[in-house]
Parts: structure tokens; C-alpha cells; sequence
């Protein structure tokens, strides 16, 4: 429909009306850079708490001994592995032993809970180091002495110095540090970890029992079957009715990051609104413009007639301009948007990183569907004005003149 000769007689027009055309465009290109940074900065937000809440995942699972009639009820190693070959529905799966030990480093002395744990507990838990690193396989298969602190626990023992390389003395065995935690919102701050091989050989009195099952599940797993699956299974081992939740507790983060995940969306609802309100007013402009294009043009569009020029032409300049400065005005938006948003990664980020917000980023997707809304938005600002270019009549616009 529309040829080259269209866009160089609307070029033209625009290119006559510089100032008129700037402040016009301005409204949609300010609306789609807000909505750009309100994109990337609800982004950053989520991302943020994705990643300090990590452990809410929807596949993350525990399960804790409770209380029965007839006594405690002891979850053991050789259970955990039953459990996993049964149900079949763990990507990760390992026993937790614990125990409360009095540390020592130099003339400090703090109490504070030791875990035994696997290469994988790191990863079932999202944990992030502050300094060091994590065990390896070979720390674990040649029992090495070494451990990682609980950010209190660093804290209590070094205050702010650095703890990596430190030896520290727990119940009477020197143990090297090899990694200090992140602050967490769980019972991993005030803990000492060890690997599952050194905590038997240390405490071997204190292996008989599991303090907690940890599992991550497979993808498509629904957490709430797998849960009355896992009590199902453990009731008929351990003897007790499967709806004691006394006896077991098995908390599946699912309902935990349910509300999260509402807020999220209802977050992400209201940043779309408030970026759309600003996209419709610049659009509201540029159709106030052409209307104004239409009054200033009445005479040329008269003579356009006159001569021979159809309905279809006229109409189709008048949307054509509207098009045209909708989607210059956002493709420079976004250009500058996108702009903002790496200049913020790299040198804003790492100022505000450490109070919650993570990568501002935003979804390619979204600026296509923006481009898209551009164009049929420049469609809708365009009808009025030319319907009303369509209703001229030369004679009387000449006349006028």
C-alpha cells in the first residue's frame, strides 16, 4: 500500500515541522523509556529476591523426626536412601546430621551447631560464600579436617578478620577454614558444616540418627503428591499413622513461595499499567498533532483532491505520519532505555547490589510486543484526523483560504 513516494512526502512534512515534530514525539519516546526502566528495575527487584529467597523454590523439600505415642521417631541414612530409590522423585537427596559443639579460636569459645553434609548441600540450599569455597569430592573421600562457618559463627570467632586459612578447634580437633557463608534468612548462620565423612568420623556416636532429610525434586514433580508419597512411605517404616503430622513434618516450600510469586505478578501488573497510562497519553499527543496537521493542511489536502488524489491516499499519509513519528519516537526510547539499563548494570549495581536488587534486565519479547503496540497505536491516533481529512471539501477549504 504504501510506496516510497509516501514516505518521502511524509518525511518531508515532518522535516518542515521540526519543533512541532520533536516536542510530539518526545511524549512516546519519554513513555517508552519509563516503560523500559520500569521493566528493568521491576526486573532487578525480582531477580533480587529470586535470588535471596532461593530456598523457597517449588522443589525444594525437608523432612524432620517428630513425636509419636510410643516415643521419638529417628530418621536414619539407610532410610534416606530407601526413600529415594522408592519414590523415585529426587533430582538430589542426602541426610543431615547435626550436633552442638563448643568451638574455640585462640581465646574465644563460642557453641554452635555442627552439620555433617554432602557435596550437594550447597546446591539444594542456593548457599553463596562470602569468601572461600565449598567442599569437593576429594575433601569428602579422604575426610580432610576442613569446614565452613555460618556467617555468626565467623563473626562470634574472627570478628572482622578474615577467616579462610584460620584454624579453629572443634571439640578438641583442629579444623581448617575453608569458606565463610552468606548471610542467610535460615539455621546455616550460626552453624559450623563439615562434610558427612568427617562429622561420622568425629561424632560417630552421633550418626545413628538423621537430623533432616533435604531433597530437591525432579522437574514436573507436584510437591504435594511427593509429600503424601514421602509420609506414605515413612509411615509404613517407621510404624505410625501417616496422618500424625506430629510424628513427621515435611515442608515443601511450594506454599511458602505461593505468596512471593502473587506479589511478583501483581507487581509486574501494576508496572505494565503505569507504563501503558504513559505510552496512551504520548499517543493521546501525537493524535492531538495530526489533528492539528489536518487544520494546518486543508488547503494542500483540498488541492490533493482537485487533482485527482483518492480517499485512500489521503488517509493513508495522514496514518502513515502517525505511524512514522509513534515509531521513531519509541525505537529512540528504547535506544535509550536500553542504554540507561547497562549503564546501571555497571556502575549503579554494584552500589545498591548488596540491599536486595540483582541484573536490571528486560525481555526481548517485550520490546517487540511494545514496537507492535507502537504501530497499531499510530493506526488508532491517526483515524480521527483522518476521517476529518477525508470530510474536506475543496471548495469550501479554498474558499477559506
Amino acid at each position: 500500500m504504501f510506496g516510497y513516494q509516501w514516505f518521502l512526502e511524509v518525511f518531508c512534512s515532518l522535516k518542515a515541522h521540526r519543533i512541532r515534530t520533536v516536542f510530539t514525539g518526545f511524549g512516546v519516546m519519554w513513555a517508552m523509556l519509563i516503560l523500559l526502566l520500569l521493566q528493568g528495575a521491576g526486573a532487578g527487584f525480582y531477580n533480587g529476591m529470586v535470588k535471596r529467597f532461593q530456598s523457597y523454590s517449588n522443589r525444594f523439600m525437608s523432612i524432620h523426626a517428630g513425636y509419636r505415642s510410643t516415643g521419638t521417631v529417628h530418621l536414619t541414612e539407610t532410610l534416606t536412601e530407601d526413600l529415594a530409590r522408592n519414590l523415585n522423585a529426587f533430582e538430589q537427596i542426602m541426610p543431615v546430621f547435626r550436633t552442638d559443639r563448643s568451638v574455640a579460636y585462640a581465646q574465644v569459645v563460642h557453641k554452635s551447631s555442627i552439620l555433617g553434609v554432602r557435596v550437594g548441600y550447597r546446591k539444594i540450599k542456593h548457599l553463596e560464600l562470602v569468601e572461600g569455597r565449598f567442599f569437593t569430592e576429594r575433601d569428602v573421600a579422604q575426610k580432610l579436617p576442613v569446614c565452613i562457618l555460618g556467617l555468626k559463627t565467623k563473626t562470634a570467632l574472627f570478628d572482622k578478620q578474615s577467616a579462610v586459612g584460620q584454624p579453629i578447634t572443634v571439640d578438641g580437633t583442629v579444623v581448617g577454614v575453608i569458606g565463610v557463608l552468606e548471610a542467610t534468612d535460615g539455621m546455616d548462620d550460626d552453624t559450623i558444616i563439615i562434610s558427612s565423612s568427617l562429622f561420622k568420623a568425629l561424632f560417630p556416636q552421633n550418626v545413628e540418627r538423621v537430623d533432616t532429610i533435604m531433597a530437591t525434586l525432579t522437574p514436573n514433580q507436584n510437591p504435594i503428591q511427593v509429600a503424601k508419597k514421602a509420609r506414605a512411605y515413612l509411615a509404613r517404616c517407621l510404624n505410625f499413622e501417616r496422618q500424625d503430622t506430629q510424628a513427621l513434618q515435611i515442608n515443601s516450600s511450594s506454599k511458602r513461595a505461593r505468596p512471593f510469586q502473587i506479589l511478583f505478578r501483581v507487581m509486574q501488573g501494576f508496572i505494565w499499567l503505569v507504563s501503558l497510562c504513559f505510552l496512551v497519553s504520548g499517543v493521546v499527543g501525537v493524535g492531538n498533532m495530526m489533528l492539528v496537521v489536518v487544520k494546518e493542511r486543508r488547503q494542500e489536502l483540498a488541492i490533493r483532491k482537485v487533482v485527482g488524489a483518492t480517499s485512500g491516499h489521503i488517509m493513508g499519509l495522514i496514518l502513515l505520519e502517525s505511524i512514522v513519528i509513534n515509531l521513531i519516537s519509541g525505537i529512540l526510547g528504547l535506544g535509550i532505555g536500553i542504554s540507561m539499563l547497562q549503564w546501571m548494570n555497571s556502575y549503579l549495581l554494584p552500589i545498591i547490589e548488596k540491599h536486595g536488587i540483582a541484573r536490571f534486565e528486560f525481555q526481548f519479547p517485550m520490546v517487540v510486543y511494545a514496537l507492535v503496540f507502537l504501530v497499531l497505536s499510530g493506526c488508532l491516533a491517526g483515524i480521527i484526523p483522518a476521517k476529518r481529512a477525508l470530510c474536506i471539501k475543496p471548495v469550501d477549504a479554498l474558499n477559506n483560504e
